[in-house]
């Protein structure tokens, strides 16, 4: 069997290799690079297994005649038509959750990196735009830095089945002082998210807000953004998507706080978590019970994976907290990388492409004192992942 996958999706090799000495099944797996595939390989495919760079449309699996089943290794599949994919009979997967923790850890960096840099946290009211797996992620480590949080979510309050407290108050959005978006790109139906942070909302925040973006480009219109930003200067916008992407604006860049080229979601962890998924989802279609090496073991093989330990005598301050967040992933190196090259699609994919993937909060172990032994602490450290153990453990 022909299988054709992402070069960008670790341990895949390894995995699959499992799975043939397991099973005695001929497998053939192959990698493309870029964005899509060759035409020679999309013939060749049997099942392909993508990310959100791979465009799947009719025109695509018109060039894949062998092809029966498909998985994508992210949250969102506004990257696959739907309708052609029923119309091809292909079974299709995608791995809701898999990036989350990495995408509320690059969240909590970006809150951390700018406290440090305007002095200190929001004091107002913090709004999680989408409350699923990474909007939840999200929330959960700002509520650990100490901030108030809240969740924007119609579609989630209207099913009226979450155990989290969410509401549909679109202004109390836009007067909260921080705003982090983790919504699907939606362009019709009742809630759509097409520029959802267009002129007209955009000028409603206040001088100072904090406003990121962390879901997909369109979220923000971009022209909107740029005339605010060019008429006053006085938001804090932090861009992980762009509207246009490969193609990021060169005239908004400067005028981002924090820019980075689509990696929220790049850490081990989430990478590895995608290749494990999608192949053991591959695995149950296919009605194959075997059994593939545990993420820990995969974690294990890499210097990212390793436990990071520290050890705090007395309860940390924002500051402090801060700095240990950025200790296991510094947001500002990312950015400095993005504008240090020309803003063109090549160096946005090769960015992507090169990327040194990056720990987790939860892998930072932290030695505590009997400061942590409050219930206050306990929780505020469990939001932000961290691992902790007595000094005398």
């Amino acid at each position: 069997m022909y299988l054709l996958a992402d070069a960008n999706l670790p341990e895949l090799d390894s995995l699959v290799a499992v799975v043939a000495r397991q099973s005695g099944i001929a497998l053939q797996l192959e990698r493309f690079g870029g964005r899509l595939p060759s035409a020679e390989q999309l013939a060749r495919a049997e099942a392909m297994f993508i990310r959100s760079v791979t465009k799947v449309d009719a025109q695509l699996l018109a060039q894949a005649p062998k092809l029966r089943w498909l998985g994508s290794a992210t949250i969102g599949t506004d990257h696959v038509d739907q309708a052609a994919v029923q119309a091809a009979g292909l079974s299709f997967h995608s791995t809701p959750g898999v990036n989350a923790n990495a995408v509320g850890d690059y969240v909590a960096s970006a809150a951390a990196a700018l406290a440090l840099q305007r002095g200190g946290l929001p004091e107002g009211e913090v709004a999680i735009v989408g409350a699923g797996n990474t909007g939840r992620a999200a929330g959960q480590r700002l509520a650990g830095l100490g901030l108030s949080v809240h969740y924007y979510d119609p579609p989630l309050l209207e099913q009226g089945s979450s155990t989290l407290a969410v509401h549909d108050d679109w202004q109390r959005v836009l007067n909260s002082q921080m705003i982090s978006c983790h919504v699907p790109l939606q362009r019709e139906g009742p809630h759509p998210t097409w520029h959802m942070f267009d002129a007209e909302a955009l000028a409603q925040l206040a001088p100072g807000t904090w406003l990121i973006n962390a879901s997909r480009g369109p979220v923000i219109a971009e022209q909107a953004l740029l005339n605010r930003l060019q008429q006053q200067s006085d938001l804090d916008v932090v861009l992980d998507v762009w509207e246009h992407e490969p193609q990021i604006s060169a005239a908004l860049l400067p005028y981002l706080q924090l820019a980075t080229p689509h990696i929220a979601g790049h850490s081990l962890a989430g990478k590895l978590g995608g290749s494990w998924q999608l192949l053991n989802k591959w695995l149950t279609d296919q009605q194959l019970s075997l059994q593939l090496p545990s993420l820990a073991t995969l974690l294990g093989r890499y210097p990212q994976g390793q436990i990071q330990g520290l050890r705090a005598d007395k309860a940390p301050d924002w500051q402090q907290l801060a700095h240990w967040i950025l200790r296991c992933y510094d947001i500002r190196k990312d950015d400095a990388a993005l504008r240090a090259v020309p803003c063109t699609p090549a160096e946005f994919d090769a960015l992507r492409a090169q990327y040194a993937v990056r720990s987790e909060l939860n892998q930072l172990h932290l030695s505590t004192g009997d400061w942590a032994d409050s219930v206050a602490w306990q929780q505020r450290l469990a939001q932000l992942t961290f691992q902790t153990a007595t000094q005398e453990e």
